[in-house]
């Protein structure tokens, strides 16, 4: 039996490719948290709880201290709570306009929140939730949990 000489081929470029694809994208990703460390300051951020009931609000105080995730870990400190008459809009028939109304027992929720949070160039995380504007958020404390959207962030 003769020994073949192994050879070159399409797929293997393809393979190489790929590993070097990865490679470059892991330290892309990687690199720059293992050069610059992430800064660990309090963030200010502000969560929208709209369309909620009166109880809730009343149940939340400045000073609490709250999750904003589901797996209980990360979290902050309410430093404000405004609460304002829910609304919505509906079409007035008799007048073919839409017009803006008060909701009936419900109310819109301003959490303003303290977190300590790591600040990069790329993003804002507290532990494993990383802040965005307009992203959902838990807000859980003694006695009351409920989800609204983050409307504001001041690092």
């Amino acid at each position: 039996m003769e020994k073949q000489k192994s050879k070159f081929t399409v797929i293997d470029a393809v393979i190489i490719l790929v590993v070097l694809a990865v490679l470059a994208i892991g330290g892309k990703l990687l690199l720059p948290r293992i050069i610059k460390p992430a800064d660990t300051q309090t963030v200010s951020c502000e969560v929208l709880l709209a369309d909620k009931e009166k109880a809730l609000a009343q149940s939340m105080n400045v000073g609490d201290k709250v999750t904003m995730s589901y797996t209980e870990k990360d979290g902050g400190v309410i430093t404000g709570i405004e609460v304002t008459p829910a609304k919505k809009t509906v079409f007035d028939s008799i007048s073919g306009t839409y017009v803006t109304q008060d909701v009936d027992d419900k109310c819109d929720i301003y959490v303003t929140l303290d977190v300590e949070a790591e600040v990069t160039d790329t993003s804002i995380e507290s532990g494993s939730v990383v802040l965005k504007v307009g992203s959902d958020t838990p807000i859980r404390g003694k006695g009351y949990a409920s989800s609204g959207y983050m409307i504001a962030i001041e690092d």
